[in-house]
């Protein structure tokens, strides 16, 4: 057991409190200490149980631990030693850019810019340069001090609660039963933990190998290998498509890649600078066309009032949770099939910088965009061999490379044993899009009988298929937000329960 003020680590002793290598110190010490005598009486307290440590989870921890200000037990379950990570901000090469601006992030909710406050004490040094400030207000860094910044925020949230017994279990949780008044979440070569409240913070859970039989985004050959390579195949063209490209190129891949996308849509970029939302006021529409063509109206007149189209997409951006729980299935599953991808290319945008690379990339014939879908991927000796049905043509086109990437996205894992016991039991159901779990907007997760199921909350990815917009920082803050609100008033209720 390893860490600082209120945290237990359940781990070998090597790891410290947030997945650091460290000798324990002094303070450590005397910390370590406070947290025993913490826990002997901990099994009393309220007890919420947070699955999953990445973005989701420790954004979740931070609101029960700002929101919540009586003691209470709080447990995550990650087998990650490193928290505030996750898919998102752990990075597998340390130049990935965040393909957000620094002054547009925030793990504190109602702290807007605290990412970039953060950053700036880092530079500054106390000499109050406005002008650094205001630059770094537009830039795209990288994601992994992103991640550091969490885990800060994370840290010192702990260390101002000492009245919070803090555990970190290394593990994956398996189940979650309910046991009358509390659940048990059982995970792998740990006891049972026991929570009067289950925070699903999973993200997109943990992801099977491509279903392509091509490599995931996270299988990276060796460096060697890449540099060697003369082609490269990737499936999909959206964000994920340019971190494996561009990282591809920084391991000295010189090859020619073949970009494959159903719909050919590649990522727009941001505007040169941080525009401020534009309030659209938009009638409310049955149909997805209809809001699709609304939309590009008011991008094409903003446009030409001289006003960025990115202005109008982030106004939008507030609305859309209440636009798609008001859209009937139908539409939601027309708007999936034939408009998502040109969202995402517009919504989900890339650093100037990045997408000048990756223009180049195909101006200079280094990479083509093939309109088409992959029928079949089959490896042959360290080969790749696809079976491609462009558009347009009648019969499948058959393409070699030597390495190639399912770069298609991440959706949530229903199908992981932890999501299927919730479903056996009743108390939460796939959405009809599979692309999560139904939940209301706060998080409370709805059982199959359409009721709230007391005590379980999901936040973030896993609430995709509810909400839709859920899957970018300042979303996730404020539902984590809402649901720690909702965690403290169940607490309070248990406490007059208990007490009456």
């Amino acid at each position: 057991m390893a860490g600082a003020r209120g945290l237990a680590l359940k781990r070998p002793s090597t790891n410290s409190k947030f997945g650091v290598g460290a000798r324990p110190t002094t303070e450590m010490l005397e910390a370590i200490h406070q947290h025993a005598s913490l826990a002997s009486c901990s099994k009393t307290l309220f007890s919420i149980c947070v699955v999953g440590g990445g973005f989701s989870g420790v954004a979740s921890a931070i609101a029960c631990l700002t929101r919540i200000k009586t003691p209470f037990r709080l447990t995550i379950i990650d087998p990650n030693p490193v928290l505030g990570q996750g898919i998102a901000y752990g990075g597998h090469h340390a130049l990935h850019l965040l393909n957000a601006r620094t002054r547009d992030l925030s793990v504190r909710a109602h702290q807007p810019g605290d990412f970039l406050n953060w950053v700036f004490r880092q530079l500054d040094q106390g000499e109050n340069h406005a002008d650094l400030h205001e630059a770094l207000a537009h830039t795209f860094l990288p994601r992994q001090l992103f991640g550091e910044y969490v885990r800060q925020r994370l840290r010192e949230a702990v260390e101002r609660r000492p009245d919070v017994a803090f555990t970190v279990v290394l593990g994956t949780a398996k189940a979650c039963v309910a046991e009358h008044t509390h659940y048990r979440v059982i995970s792998d070569g740990y006891e049972p933990i026991i929570a009067n409240v289950v925070v699903l913070a999973t993200g997109y859970g943990p992801q099977p190998s491509p279903s392509s039989n091509a490599l995931s985004p996270f299988q990276i050959p060796p460096s060697d290998r890449t540099a060697k390579a003369v082609s490269m195949a990737l499936i999909g063209s959206g964000l994920t498509m340019v971190d494996v490209l561009l990282a591809a190129r920084r391991d000295g891949f010189k090859g020619n890649a073949i970009v494959i996308s159903r719909r050919g849509q590649l990522p727009r970029a941001h505007a040169p600078k941080g525009v401020i939302p534009q309030s659209v006021t938009l009638p409310r529409f049955s149909r997805v066309s209809m809001f699709s063509a609304a939309t590009r109206i008011a991008c094409e007149m903003a446009q030409q009032a001289g006003t960025p189209w990115q202005a109008i997409i982030n106004g939008l951006r507030p609305h859309l949770q209440e636009f798609w729980q008001e859209l009937a299935t139908e539409e939601q599953a027309r708007f999936l099939r034939h408009l998502r991808p040109f969202w995402d290319a517009h919504r989900h945008r890339l650093p100037i910088e990045l997408h000048g690379q990756l223009m180049k990339e195909f101006r200079d014939g280094c990479a083509v965009l093939i309109r088409g879908s992959v029928i079949e991927v089959a490896r042959k000796n360290a080969r790749f061999r696809l079976a491609v049905a462009k558009r347009g043509s009648s019969r499948p086109e058959v393409i070699d490379t030597d390495i190639a990437f399912d770069c298609s996205g991440f959706r949530p894992d229903v199908d992981q044993p932890l999501i299927r016991t919730l479903f056996s039991q009743n108390l939460a159901h796939a959405d009809a899009h599979r692309l999560g779990i139904v939940v209301e907007q706060t998080g409370q997760v709805i059982g199959k009988s359409g009721k709230s199921s007391h005590g379980l909350f999901a936040i973030g990815p896993l609430c995709q298929g509810t909400l839709w917009e859920i899957t970018a920082v300042p979303e996730i803050v404020s539902q984590a937000d809402q649901a720690a609100i909702g965690i403290e008033e169940l607490r309070r209720q248990t406490s007059a329960e208990l007490c009456s």
